[in-house]
């Protein structure tokens, strides 16, 4: 199967997604507040939540990298030989570990495998770069 990953601008666009909380804060020893913000990238947060089997709606699935023509399960030194690939590399290698035949591609929509590619990209510091 040839698999297209929309890149770069629909990523972009899809995971330009970010929530951020504000709070006040004072200092006793100083008469001056300064706010403090905290940014979470709820992007990053759904494609962990998804690739843990934790979004509701979206399969469990393990999954596994192909490395040297075996699937091994993701991991930072499995994954690390896609380090500075493509998103389009990356999904077409990466499988469900239970069904080593099916991409994972093949069981997820195609916003869940963005949401999942791009966590991996950031969670293993991969540098992934578009098609």
């Amino acid at each position: 199967m040839n698999l297209k990953v929309i890149l770069p601008s629909a990523l972009l666009a899809l995971f330009s997604i970010s929530v951020s909380a504000s709070g006040g804060f004072s200092s006793s020893s100083s008469s001056s507040s300064s706010s403090q913000r905290s940014q979470v990238d709820q992007t990053y947060e759904v494609g962990k939540d998804i690739f843990n089997g934790r979004q509701t709606g979206t399969p469990k699935i393990s999954y596994c990298v192909s490395s040297d023509g075996e699937t091994e399960p993701v991991k930072t030194k499995t994954i690390s030989a896609y380090k500075r690939g493509t998103y389009d590399n990356l999904a077409q290698n990466l499988y469900n570990c239970d069904k080593p035949d099916t991409l994972a591609a093949n069981e997820l929509s195609h916003d869940d495998l963005l949401y999942v590619l791009y966590y991996l990209n950031k969670r293993y510091s991969l540098s992934l770069r578009g098609a």
